[in-house]
Formats: C-alpha cells, sequence, structure tokens
C-alpha cells in the first residue's frame, strides 16, 4: 500500500512540473513574439526615420541649388536663356538633374525640348505663382517616374518671356537610388506615397503592391496588427504605427513615416522573418533548450536524481559560465573606459570650476589651464583609440601611403614624447643604425600612431627617472626597391607578466596591477598598433619581465623613395662628444662616409682633453658637437672650456633629444653656434657642417622659425561653428596673423573670388559645413582663373582624422590637413615647411 501511494504521488509530481513546464513554455513564447514585435518596430523606426531625414535634407538641397543657379544668372548679363542653360549644362554632372525648366507668369512649362501648360495643376498656379513657395511636381513631363523642383523667383524677361518660377527635372529613380538598400538581405521594399495614397515612387517588386495607389491596392489584404482604416487614419495624422499584413502568402511589417516635403509619406515594407529573422531563430533555440531543461527535471525526479541527471545540470553550468566569459573582456573595457572617459571629464569640469571662482589669481588660472588641457589631451587620445577600433573592426581603414621622410617622422616623435620624459625626469634616447635611405613611402600618420603608441606605453608605464630609448636599424630587404627597417622600443618600466604577454595585442585587456589601474587608457593601443603594422605587411613582437622593463620590437619592409642625395664633405676634422657610445658610433659613421675625421669623446671632460690635445699639436678640430646631457661635464659647461682654447672661430653645436627652449639662453652665453635635435641623420649633420663651416653665424632656432611663419601673413578662416571660429582665430591672431572669419563655403569662395590679388596668404577650412562643405569650396578656389588660386596655401582644419580623409583632402587640392583639436606646434611646423616650399616654387617660375 505503501508503495502504491509513493508511486501515486510520484506520478502526480511529475505530471505537475510537466503542467508547469508547458505553462512557462506557452508564456515565453508569448513574450518572444511580443519582444519581436518591439525590436522590429524600433529598427524600422530607426531606418524610416534616417532615410527620411536623408530625403528631406536631399530636397531642400535642390532648392538651395536652384537659388544659387538664379543668382547666377542675376550676376550674368544679359537675359539669354541659352547662357543660362550652358551653365546648368555644366553642373548636370556634378548635380545629377536632367535639364533645367522654366515657368511663366501664365503657367507655362518651358524646357529645352518642349513647353505646355500647367493652368491645371493648382500646385503651380496657387502655391508657386501666387503664393510664391517652393514645389514639387511629379509626373508632369512625357517620361515615367519624374519629378520636377521649382523655387519661385523675381520676375525676369528671359527669351521674351516673363519667367516666374526656375527648376530642374530630376529621374526618380536616380533621385532616390537611396532607397534601394541592402539592409535586411536587399528584401526590404520602400514606397514615396502622397497622403492619399498615390505611388511616386517604389524601390522595386512591383508584383507584391503592383497598383497606382498603394492604400488602394491594399484592400483585399489581410492585417494582422492594426487595419486598413488605421494605417489611412494614422498617414493623415501623422501618428507612427507599426503594422502587419499578409501578402501574397508572406507577412510583412509594414511602416509609414512622414517625410517632411511636401505631403509625402515613407513606407518601408519587410517579411516579419526577415526582421526577426535572427531573434526567433534564437528564440526557437531558447525554446527547445527550455523544453530540453524542462524534460531534464521531469527525467531528474523520475531518476531520483541519478548521477547522470546530475552531470548533465552541471554540462549546464558549465556551458552557462562559458558563455558569461565570453563577454568578460568586453564588459571590463566599458567599465574601464567609463572610468578613465569621466577622469579627464571630470577635471576639465572641475578645473574649470576653480579657474572661474579664482579668475582673478592669474597663477591659479594658469595651473587649471594646464591641467584641463593635459586632461583634455588624455580624453582625444581615447576616443581616437575608440574611432580607430571602429574604423578598422569596419574594414574602412585603408593606408595612405606617400612619399614621406623618416627625419620628419623622427623629429616629430622627440616633438611629442619630449614634454612628458622631460616632467617624469627620465632619460629618453633616439639611436640610428646604419640608416641609408632617408626618403620612403609610407603612411607617416600611421606610423607616427604606431611609434607614439609604443613610446606612450613606455613613459607611461616607467617611474620617475627610468629611462626609454627608441633604435631605428635599417637592413637590406630581398626586394631591392624596399628597405627593412627594426624599430625598438625599450624602457626601465614595469614590465609584464608572461601570461599577460600571450593576451597582449588582443581588444579590450589590461594587465591587472595595482601600479596601474590608476593609468587611464583604452586597452586599444596595443590590438591597433598590431593591426597597422600587420596591414603594412610587418609584425610586432614583445619581450618584458616583471619588474625588468619591456622591448617592442617592430619590423617592416618600407618602398625607397628614389636614391639617396648624394653628399660630400671636405677631409676636416670633427669632434663629437656624447656619454651614449651607440650615437657616438653611428655620429662617427656617417662622418666617415661623408669624407671627414671623426673622433670620439665618451663625455665633457674627455672633449675638453681631446680638444686642448689637438689645438697643442697644430691639428685642430673644424667642427664639435656636443651632447646636452652628460654625467661629468654637461654640453654648455663644456662649450665654456672649449671656447677658452679654441676661441671664436671653430662651430660649436649642442645635440639633444630634449627642447632648446630650455637651454637657449645659457647656450647663447657660452659660445654655442646652433642645435641639432636627436635623432641626426647622415643628412642632418651634413646640411649643419656645410651651413656652420662656411658660414659661422648664430642659428635661429626651428621653433622661433616655426612661431614667426604666421607672423605679418593674412588669413581667410572658414568654419560654420562659431566656438571653433574663435578658438580658431584667437591661436593663429596669436601668431601674428591678420584673420578674416567666412562662416561656409560658398562665403568662403566669394570672400576670395572678390579679393584683391595675393591678398590673401592662406585658408583654413573646415570641412563638414552648410551651403558648401571645404571639400567643393577648395576645388571651386583651385579652377578660378587667376595666378593666386593654384598659389595660395589651403588647409584643412576638421574633426575627420582617418587616413582616407587626409587623402581626400589633398586630392581637392588642400595643402596639409589639421586635426581638431588643433595642435599649435604640429600646425607650425607643418605650416613653415609649406611656405617655404611655395616660396621656392613661386621663384622658380618667376
Amino acid at each position: 500500500m505503501k508503495n502504491y501511494f509513493m508511486k501515486f504521488w510520484k506520478k502526480i509530481l511529475v505530471i505537475g512540473f510537466g503542467l508547469i513546464v508547458a505553462v512557462t513554455l506557452i508564456f515565453n513564447s508569448m513574450l518572444i513574439r511580443q519582444t519581436t514585435y518591439e525590436e522590429g518596430s524600433q529598427y524600422l523606426d530607426e531606418l524610416s526615420g534616417q532615410i527620411a531625414s536623408s530625403i528631406e535634407k536631399q530636397s531642400r538641397d535642390h532648392w538651395n541649388m536652384l537659388d544659387m543657379f538664379y543668382r547666377y544668372f542675376l550676376d550674368s548679363p544679359g537675359d539669354n536663356w541659352t547662357a543660362l542653360g550652358s551653365y546648368i549644362q555644366e553642373k548636370k554632372a556634378d548635380f545629377g538633374f536632367d535639364s533645367l525648366c522654366l515657368v511663366d507668369e501664365n503657367a507655362m512649362y518651358y524646357d529645352r525640348k518642349q513647353s505646355f501648360s500647367l493652368l491645371s495643376s493648382k500646385e503651380v498656379t496657387a502655391k508657386l505663382l501666387t503664393d510664391r513657395q517652393p514645389i514639387i511636381l511629379d509626373n508632369m513631363l512625357s517620361t515615367e517616374g519624374s519629378l520636377i523642383f521649382f523655387i519661385p523667383i523675381d520676375k525676369q524677361n528671359i527669351n521674351g518671356k516673363n519667367i516666374c518660377a526656375l527648376g530642374v527635372s530630376y529621374n526618380s529613380k536616380n533621385l532616390f537610388d537611396m532607397l534601394n538598400i541592402q539592409a535586411y538581405n536587399g528584401e526590404v521594399m520602400m514606397y514615396i506615397i502622397h497622403q492619399d495614397g498615390v505611388a511616386l515612387f517604389r524601390s522595386g517588386q512591383e508584383e507584391v503592391i503592383p497598383g497606382y495607389n498603394m492604400i488602394n491596392s491594399l484592400e483585399e489584404a489581410e492585417f494582422k496588427r492594426g487595419s486598413l482604416d488605421d494605417l489611412r487614419s494614422h498617414i493623415r495624422s501623422g501618428e507612427q504605427e507599426l503594422m502587419t499584413v499578409d501578402l501574397r502568402d508572406t507577412e510583412y511589417y509594414i511602416n509609414h513615416t512622414p517625410v517632411g516635403v511636401d505631403d509625402w509619406q515613407l513606407v518601408t515594407m519587410v517579411p516579419v522573418d526577415v526582421v526577426s529573422g535572427r531573434l526567433m531563430h534564437s528564440s526557437m533555440i531558447t525554446f527547445l533548450c527550455m523544453f530540453l531543461i524542462g524534460a531534464l527535471i521531469v527525467v531528474a525526479f523520475i531518476l531520483l536524481y541519478s548521477d547522470s541527471a546530475r552531470k548533465v545540470l552541471r554540462a549546464e553550468e558549465a556551458a552557462r559560465k562559458a558563455a558569461e566569459s565570453a563577454n568578460r573582456s568586453k564588459s571590463q573595457f566599458l567599465s574601464n573606459m567609463s572610468h578613465d572617459i569621466r577622469t579627464p571629464m571630470n577635471a576639465i569640469i572641475g578645473m574649470t570650476k576653480i579657474a572661474q571662482d579664482h579668475i582673478g589669481e592669474s597663477d591659479k588660472v594658469e595651473d587649471c589651464l594646464k591641467k584641463i588641457d593635459l586632461s583634455g589631451r588624455l580624453l582625444v587620445g581615447l576616443i581616437n583609440d575608440i574611432l580607430d577600433m571602429s574604423k578598422i573592426e569596419s574594414g574602412k581603414m585603408v593606408l595612405n601611403n606617400d612619399t614621406a621622410s623618416l627625419v620628419d617622422l623622427m623629429q616629430n616623435l622627440v616633438s611629442i614624447t619630449q614634454p612628458t620624459v622631460h616632467r617624469k625626469k627620465q632619460v629618453f634616447n633616439i639611436r640610428l643604425h646604419s640608416i641609408r635611405h632617408e626618403n620612403l613611402i609610407f603612411d607617416s600618420l600611421r606610423m607616427n600612431q604606431v611609434m607614439i603608441n609604443l613610446l606612450g606605453n613606455a613613459v607611461k608605464f616607467t617611474p620617475e627617472g627610468g629611462s626609454i630609448s627608441l633604435d631605428v636599424i635599417e637592413e637590406p630587404a630581398k626586394d631591392e626597391t624596399f628597405a627593412h627597417f627594426i624599430f625598438k622600443v625599450a624602457d626601465t618600466g614595469i614590465g609584464m607578466s608572461g601570461e599577460f604577454q600571450k593576451n597582449l595585442f588582443t581588444l579590450f585587456t589590461r594587465e591587472r596591477d595595482s601600479r596601474v589601474d590608476k593609468i587611464e587608457g583604452s586597452g586599444l593601443g596595443l590590438a591597433i598598433t598590431k593591426m597597422i603594422v600587420t596591414m603594412m605587411g610587418g609584425f610586432i613582437t614583445v619581450h618584458s619581465e616583471p619588474g625588468k622593463g619591456s622591448v617592442f620590437t617592430v619590423e617592416v619592409d618600407i618602398p625607397i623613395d628614389g636614391a639617396p642625395e648624394e653628399m660630400k664633405l671636405p677631409a676636416i676634422r670633427v669632434l663629437v662628444a656624447d656619454d651614449d657610445p651607440e650615437t657616438c658610433r653611428s655620429a662617427a659613421g656617417y662622418l666617415e662616409e661623408l669624407g671627414a675625421k671623426a673622433d670620439i669623446a665618451y663625455g665633457g671632460r674627455d672633449a675638453v682633453n681631446m680638444t686642448a690635445e689637438a689645438a697643442e699639436n697644430g691639428n685642430d678640430y673644424q667642427m664639435i658637437f656636443l651632447d646636452w646631457r652628460m654625467p661629468d661635464l654637461e654640453g654648455t659647461n663644456t662649450a665654456k672650456a672649449i671656447r677658452e682654447i679654441v676661441g671664436e672661430e671653430v662651430p660649436i653645436l649642442i645635440i639633444s633629444a630634449y627642447d632648446w627652449s630650455g637651454i637657449e639662453v645659457e647656450a647663447g652665453e657660452t659660445g654655442i653656434n646652433g642645435f641639432i635635435q636627436k635623432p641626426f641623420f647622415k643628412s642632418t649633420l651634413y646640411h649643419n657642417i656645410q651651413k656652420y663651416y662656411l658660414h659661422c653665424d648664430w642659428e635661429q632656432p626651428m621653433q622661433i622659425l616655426d612661431q614667426e611663419v604666421l607672423s605679418g601673413k593674412k588669413l581667410l578662416l572658414v568654419d560654420d561653428n562659431d566656438i571653433n571660429l574663435e578658438i580658431a582665430q584667437e591661436i593663429l591672431s596669436s601668431a601674428g596673423a591678420a584673420v578674416d572669419a567666412a562662416h561656409d563655403g560658398q562665403e568662403a569662395v566669394e570672400r576670395f573670388e572678390h579679393s584683391p590679388f595675393g591678398f590673401y596668404d592662406m585658408i583654413f577650412m573646415d570641412i563638414q559645413m552648410p551651403v558648401m562643405n571645404g571639400y567643393e569650396a577648395t576645388k571651386s578656389i583651385r579652377q578660378m582663373e587667376r595666378a593666386d588660386a593654384g598659389q595660395v596655401l589651403i588647409f584643412a582644419m576638421t574633426a575627420d582624422a582617418f587616413s582616407d580623409d587626409i587623402a581626400l583632402a589633398k586630392k581637392v587640392g588642400m595643402n596639409a590637413h589639421f586635426a581638431k583639436p588643433l595642435d599649435l606646434t604640429v600646425m607650425m611646423k607643418e605650416i613653415r615647411k609649406l611656405v617655404s616650399e611655395n616660396e621656392v616654387r613661386q621663384n622658380e617660375e618667376v
């Protein structure tokens, strides 16, 4: 009896659990369908809204274009439509319309091929001619699917007709090509209709809704959500609601969105299973999984938690944990980025408030501004990493390979790295080994990014007083048109564990270490670096030990840009003093190749002794290079001692990887003739010896030349954002330039066109602007028939900072590209270089 009751209750439990599972599955299925519908509605609303906005903007652009044509006609002599038509004919390829058309005061339509009356159109007679409002007419021409954009104009006599409106016609298939999108596997259908349902344009698949009136064609269709009356009502009221309708054995989502032009409505239709396919597929898997789990639960009760059932549960738990760990690194990244972005943002906001509260205390305000500047640069770096990663993952990043200088690359790295190195009191060295080719073909922006990422990490993770070095080595490549370069970035920082090195170049990863938790970073820098190096055809490796620092090595073959410059020096005697043996050997090797005789001193005292000995023997040095920082006797003190031996005739130059401004005054007092920034290449030594051996003059520091390059120049600054305009105007004015401002590309073109010859020396052009963007404005200026249109320097000054943006800027005729936020040091250096090249070119033309 007891066994009978146990079996009975066992059956009841099994049936009860079965019912619970069944009810759960049904509820889950209903919930999934509702979620599918809501997500489908959201996706279609977003897609339709974006396309509707694009159509509205495109329509506004056509009316703006007509207004531009009208202004051109007013500025042109005579009243000949043929002259206007010729001008428009030239613009057809740029703007994509079919023909120009006119309407006179009697509502007669004219174009090059035909004329007819539009009196039957209330849109023309009432809205265009009487109310003088822009209109759009559809299907008025013999060509099927045509659209005409009209604007009213002041009455003009053209070829004997009193013309009151100007228009252009389009083939709607070309005009609405944006509706032929490939979203949803290309199965999306889009219609432009009037509020009464008449179809203005359809993207395809006419067999689905074949009628002339789309709404009327849905009379026999079965609506599962909503109804045809609801659709008509919502279209009239502007209310949006996603509906579903059965057509030809297929269930479709149907969505409508007001376009904002005339009474146009954008109607979007997509098969339900296409929109919700993935979610439904996932839901079915979830359904089956839940069913399986339910069955397992029932089996578990039947088997009284047998060993096999427990194994299934353990496997299920393991699968769940594996799924959770798949997103762990990305979740950690988002957590890090939330902290790292908020940190500089809080600093910027906080320091701005402190500066406002102490506006009269200049020292306090200056300190706040410095901290705001540092935080802003950090924030830009984080954002750049995220944008770069997005660009790489979408496959849109391309290399912009062009002729570039290894010398410029190294000098730029020094300029960017040295302020942080100086602040942390670190020792920084760049050494060159067997460099034969200085002019190469590579993407200087991306190569610069790779090296800055590696040097930036070295500086960040090396404590104060540590050492960072960059060794650049050239070796022969298998292909003679290439050179094999090795870049080694070494530091004495905290190093990395062997386990972390395995995932070093993985996205979103950072070492878990209390020493670095407060160091901001996206965790993307090294991943981006590796991807760029791979795109260049090279590879990157790392060797590191905790507490012993790290060495990153990048190897890549780079195309050579022509043969090296022929350089030869007379057999002069040169002394090179530096406490770094590699620097001394490299410099001595270059000097020997140039034909000079080089001696090496590994410290300041050795240099003084060798100079004195050479003077006693009558074998004086004709040129002396001294490192600024030497442990026994610094460069300026060494120069002072040597001056007492050799007098004023022998040129003495300081060499250093640090900023010249820090020692400029002291150097002038000790008789130093000039400054060479490390690393010095063979060409650097050659040109400096040529300059100072023949003409021993005091060289004006390059930083001062950079700062003075804009002094007295007349600039045209173009930007539609008032804040950006104010910032750039202040920066350029502070450099000594006279600045005129324009707020869009069209205004800039007009200002330049009406200015005297040679009035503007440079134009700083934003890219994303209304009326006419920076690319179009630059094209217009370059095409003007005046000599200075091809000579004036035009600089892109924009937040569009990817390689393809830079390439496009140069393609339309811009001389250089400066990314926002503006870096004054980089700007001035590039401008000085281009000004010098421009002056040489103009002199040659004369």
